[in-house]
C-alpha cells in the first residue's frame, strides 16, 4: 500500500481516520493530505474540513486555518469545536476582536464551556489585559476543575500582577500535573517542553534549559506536537533553549543557537532576538 493511499479504501471515511492517525503522530503533512483527500470526495465533510484547519493552525500557516475553520463554523455554526479552534487561530495571528467574538458567541451558547473561558483568557493575556486574563482563566477552574492550562495561565499572569503567593501555588499545582504525565509520557517530549516552560515562568532558568533539552532528544525534526492547547515544534524548543541562555549570561551560545534556527527557519520570531546576544 502506498503512504498515500487510506488502509480501509478509497472512501472519505477512511481517508479521515487515516488522517486522525497522522495527525495524533504529528506528522501534519501526510494527515492534511488524507483530510484534503476526504474533502475531494466528499465536499460537505465538516469533521475533515475542521481537522484541516487544525493541522494548519498546528503548522503556523494561520491564515489557511482561518479560512478553513470559517468555512466549517459558517456550515456548521453549532459545531462548538471548530468555533473554539477558529477563536484560537484569531488570537494568534492577533486579531484579538476577533477572538473575543468568537469566544462569546461560543458562551453566549454554553456560558460554562471552560476551553472557550481559557481563550478568552489567552486573548486577554496577549493584549496585556492581565484582570481579564486571570479572570477568565479562574472562572475556567471553578467550571472545569483544576488543570494544567488554567494553572499556567492562572501562574504567569498573577505573577506580572505580583500576586507571588497565587503564582507560586498556580505553577506548582501546573508543574505536578506534567510530573503525573511524565510518568506514563517519559519517552514523549511533551511534558518536558511544558515543564521548562512552567520553569522559565519561575525564572528557573537552568532547569528550564534542562527540561528543553530533554524534550529535544525526544523531537523528530518534521514533527508538530501538542499537548494541553499548547503546540510547538523543535525549532521552538531550541529557541527557548536560546532564551534560557540569554538569561544565564551565556550569550556566545544564545547566538549559536540562533544561527542554527536560522539555517532551519530564518523568520522565526525569536531568530533574531538570539542573533542580536552580544558577548
Amino acid at each position: 500500500m502506498s503512504s498515500t493511499e487510506a488502509f480501509g479504501g478509497n472512501d472519505p471515511e477512511s481517508y479521515y481516520d487515516e488522517g486522525l492517525t497522522a495527525s495524533m503522530k504529528g506528522d501534519l503533512n501526510r494527515a492534511i493530505h488524507f483530510f484534503h483527500a476526504a474533502v475531494e470526495l466528499q465536499k460537505d465533510f465538516a469533521s475533515a474540513y475542521h481537522q484541516l484547519g487544525k493541522c494548519y493552525l498546528r503548522i503556523g500557516n494561520i491564515d489557511r486555518a482561518i479560512s478553513m475553520l470559517g468555512q466549517v463554523t459558517k456550515a456548521r455554526p453549532k459545531m462548538t469545536a471548530a468555533q473554539i479552534d477558529l477563536g484560537n487561530a484569531y488570537a494568534i495571528n492577533g486579531q484579538d476582536e476577533e477572538a473575543r467574538i468568537t469566544f462569546n458567541r461560543v458562551l453566549d451558547k454554553d456560558p460554562e464551556n471552560r476551553k472557550a473561558l481559557i481563550g478568552l483568557a489567552d486573548a486577554s493575556f496577549t493584549v496585556c489585559n492581565w484582570e481579564s486574563a486571570l479572570q477568565y482563566a479562574q472562572k475556567a477552574q471553578e467550571v472545569g476543575g483544576v488543570n494544567f492550562a488554567t494553572c499556567y495561565m492562572i501562574g504567569r499572569t498573577a505573577k506580572i500582577m505580583s500576586k507571588v503567593e497565587m503564582s507560586q501555588m498556580a505553577l506548582k499545582k501546573a508543574d505536578m500535573i506534567l510530573e503525573k504525565f511524565e510518568e506514563t509520557n517519559e519517552d514523549k517530549p511533551e511534558g518536558y517542553y511544558l515543564r521548562g516552560e512552567v520553569a522559565f515562568v519561575q525564572e528557573r532558568f537552568n532547569n528550564a534549559l534542562e527540561y528543553y533539552r530533554k524534550a529535544e532528544d525526544r523531537m523528530s525534526t518534521d514533527t508538530f506536537y501538542l499537548a494541553y492547547g499548547q503546540s510547538f515544534s523543535l525549532i521552538d524548543v531550541l529557541a527557548k533553549q536560546g532564551l534560557c541562555l540569554q538569561r544565564l549570561d551565556k550569550p556566545d551560545r544564545a547566538k549559536d543557537l540562533g544561527e542554527r534556527i536560522q539555517q532551519i527557519d530564518p523568520n522565526h520570531p525569536l531568530c533574531n532576538a538570539l542573533l542580536d546576544s552580544e558577548s
